[in-house]
């Protein structure tokens, strides 16, 4: 099998990869404090339901890496997304340096902003994990400080194909943590055909046994995605008529079969409440793990997407040095493999294949191949994206799950 490690084919996608995909950890309407009291916009304020943006969810020291760097004293607050980092990680992290690390979650890019706004120069945080599009908006704000990448020795071990992004020229403000894409998962006890692309899903997802068993991400750019891709039509589109297409489609084809809109289904599917299912694929690694000869994943086609998130370092971070330090910790390849294994996502970080176990379950699902890094392509948010919520709301409705 041929992994990516990077090169021009995907370079050439990945300046608009995570448009589209505006939380991939579910997308929020924070409440009094919505996203368009940040400014995003009415089309990202209605893009889902309110929550309590954080929580402590683990604590462990920190700093210095493979590779150098120092730490300092105190402490180091990280604001990231749920089971995003090796608890391994951070205690090695905290052994070297004596910096106390918590790390505090977020289920959504919005909820992250609208927290960090409303601490204003006194959040607390010290480094933050964005998707690549509100990358500009935070550093619009004042949220962000400029790396010193002389601190950052590791960060020259990141994919050239992964760096200088449209929304943050020359790393100003970021390194790269991973990417990823998004497929379907489906177990094979019950479904005993390929599904190999889109049009196989829409067409299972209405057969017995499975109608009923079936879930797809709760982001609207991916479920209209889906007839996109399907189609062969350009799912960035503004045009009235492929839009209005996707929703006839998708009411007819999909909400009558549908259980849920959930961006984390492989624990339902381990417990048995769907059986097919849309998904990212550091999310299907955790059931194809658990019972590799009953869960398949795959990166469907004929085309599907690619996102990005990264490392950013607050203007208020009480720590710098340790967050400069921490980041080139987990930029060396054997931490980023360490990494690799435990989030199932695929770092960008050059080496690393020297330091995964030559047993790594699921290396198929992080490392994609030459024919499967052609399907991907990104997405935009652009003048269709209130179009595309309330595709979203008119499914979740005729699914009878608003």
């Amino acid at each position: 099998m041929t992994h990516h490690a990077g090169g021009d084919d995907l370079r050439l996608l990945v300046p608009r990869a995570l448009a589209q995909r505006l939380t991939r950890r579910r997308l929020l309407r924070l409440g009094g404090t919505s996203a368009l009291a940040l400014g995003l916009g009415s089309t990202l304020a209605a893009c889902g339901t309110s929550d309590e943006p954080a929580s402590p969810s683990a604590e462990a020291g920190a700093t210095p890496a493979p590779g150098g760097g120092g730490g300092g004293s105190g402490d180091l607050n990280i604001y990231t997304w749920a089971e995003y980092t090796d608890p391994a990680t951070v205690d090695a992290f905290t052994a070297d340096s004596g910096v106390n690390v918590t790390l505090d979650v977020y289920d959504s890019n919005e909820a992250a902003i609208a927290r960090l706004e409303l601490g204003g120069g006194s959040s607390g945080y010290d480094i933050v994990v964005p998707t690549g599009t509100f990358i500009p908006l935070m550093a619009e704000r004042g949220l962000l400080a400029e790396l010193d990448k002389s601190l950052i020795p590791n960060f020259e071990n990141l994919d050239p194909a992964f760096l200088d992004q449209p929304w943050d020229p020359g790393n100003v403000y970021t390194a790269v943590k991973d990417w990823g894409s998004t497929g379907i998962i489906y177990d094979t006890s019950v479904i005993t055909e390929d599904v190999p692309d889109w049009a196989a899903f829409f067409r299972v997802a209405a057969q017995d046994g499975v109608s009923g068993n079936v879930s797809v991400l709760d982001v609207p750019g991916d479920l209209a995605g889906m007839y996109f891709w399907r189609e062969g039509i350009d799912w960035t589109t503004t045009d009235p008529a492929d839009l209005d297409a996707a929703e006839q489609a998708l009411l007819a084809e999909l909400a009558p079969h549908l259980r849920a809109f959930d961006s984390y289904p492989t624990t339902a599917m381990l417990e048995g409440s769907y059986v097919l299912s849309q998904v990212w694929n550091g999310d299907a690694r955790t059931a194809v793990n658990e019972d590799p000869e009953r869960y398949r994943w795959v990166l469907a086609g004929p085309k599907t997407e690619v996102w990005i998130d990264n490392w950013a370092i607050l203007s208020s971070a009480a720590n710098p040095d340790a967050a400069h330090a921490f980041i080139n910790h987990v930029l060396a390849p054997e931490v980023s493999a360490q990494e690799i294994a435990y989030h199932g996502y695929n770092t960008a970080v050059l080496g690393t294949e020297e330091f995964l176990p030559e047993d790594l379950e699921g290396r198929e699902i992080i490392y994609f191949t030459e024919e499967e890094t052609a399907r991907l392509v990104a997405g935009e948010v652009n003048e269709a994206q209130d179009r595309l919520v309330q595709i979203l709301d008119n499914v979740k409705a005729a699914a009878g799950l608003a």
